[in-house]
């Protein structure tokens, strides 16, 4: 008997579990699973909401990057001070043709920097958006060419004192190009290099193509063989403005920051007396800042977002509330124009 015994008190101490056992453990794993899920979740939300800002972020900055390196080398017209004496011309905002682009051989040089307040005619900009500023540079390039290519606009300075002319401006062929170094010798030619037209906007798409993608962007439109070729810039900015600092002592540093130099600006800028402002050319020539203020947004809507808030970008009137699930933020830097600023602190 008690061999038999043992068998059966084995028996039941090897029995499985019962069903309310297993329901209790099916039951704390569905509550682990859930909480896992829970957490998954969440943290997708938090990485998603992390990139969308770490996108707004970086392509404000970007934008703002851009623009300030293209003003650093505004009115940069080679190695020389051809600036300092040359007087100054208002070329058209889309001017393709070399003979307009404002350059006088010996005498005259564009405006390093023109700005444009929203709807101005601008042909060569097909997809710019109805409320944008428009911000153009002119200089030329800061690398130099050893051979000229046919029908492109170059820009030659002397400097060689024994030169008919200081500079010439031309588009034809190298013969056009007769001014030396400052050695003087006959044989050797003065560097040569190429115009660039660079102008800033605002596109309500990045593509644009088959009714656009409606991602606001800031674009550039470069002049290339005679046409103004466009590209993105940064997606997201969906604001710009620029007001420009103008220096009305000639020492170099900004004494005012109007939205238009070409108007008269004396009841704003007070501060230095005398200065005249009748004279639009003048007045640009004597912008040796800019500020400029972005608002970028989120690529994508945010659940639950609503933005209700309003964005002071310097305007009298704030940008915004645009109730909707955007994220936004604006990005502000002031940009100096050496190569104006620098002849006049000389």
């Amino acid at each position: 008997m008690r061999r038999l015994r043992q068998p059966v008190a084995r028996l039941r101490r090897q029995r499985g579990i019962s069903l309310i056992e297993l329901m209790i453990g099916i039951t704390i794993g569905l509550v682990l699973l859930t909480a896992l899920a829970s957490l998954y979740y969440a943290n997708s939300l938090s990485r998603t909401e992390f990139v969308k800002a770490a996108e707004q972020v970086e392509n404000g900055r970007y934008a703002l990057e851009q623009i300030r390196h293209e003003v650093e080398l505004a009115g940069f017209y080679g190695v020389g001070s051809i600036a300092r004496g040359a007087t100054v011309a208002g070329p058209a905002l889309c001017a393709t043709d070399p003979a307009a682009l404002g350059f006088v051989a010996g005498s005259t040089v564009p405006l390093a920097l023109t700005g444009y307040a929203a709807g101005v005619a601008a042909p060569c900009l097909s997809d710019i958006a109805a409320t944008s500023e428009v911000l153009a540079i002119r200089r030329v390039s800061t690398t130099p060419v050893a051979v000229p290519a046919p029908g492109v606009p170059y820009l030659q300075v002397s400097g060689c004192p024994e030169d008919s002319a200081s500079f010439v401006f031309d588009a034809s062929a190298a013969a056009a190009f007769p001014l030396r170094t400052k050695a003087c010798d006959p044989g050797v030619r003065a560097e040569l290099r190429q115009a660039v037209v660079r102008i800033f906007y605002l596109a309500g798409c990045d593509r644009c193509s088959g009714g656009g993608d409606g991602i606001p962007t800031l674009k550039m439109a470069e002049l290339v063989n005679g046409a103004f070729q466009a590209r993105s810039v940064a997606q997201g900015v969906q604001d710009m403005h620029v007001r420009y600092g103008v220096d009305l002592d000639s020492n170099g540093s900004a004494d005012c920051y109007v939205e238009n130099p070409g108007a008269n600006n004396a009841a704003a800028c007070a501060t230095v007396p005398g200065y005249d402002w009748t004279n639009a050319l003048a007045n640009w020539r004597n912008v040796t800042t800019v500020r400029v203020d972005l608002l970028a947004r989120t690529l994508r809507p945010s659940g639950g977002q609503a933005d209700n808030r309003t964005y002071n970008l310097g305007r009298a009137t704030a940008s915004g509330p645009f109730n909707d699930g955007y994220k936004r933020h604006v990005y502000a830097q002031v940009a100096r124009l050496v190569n104006v600023a620098g002849l006049r602190e000389q």
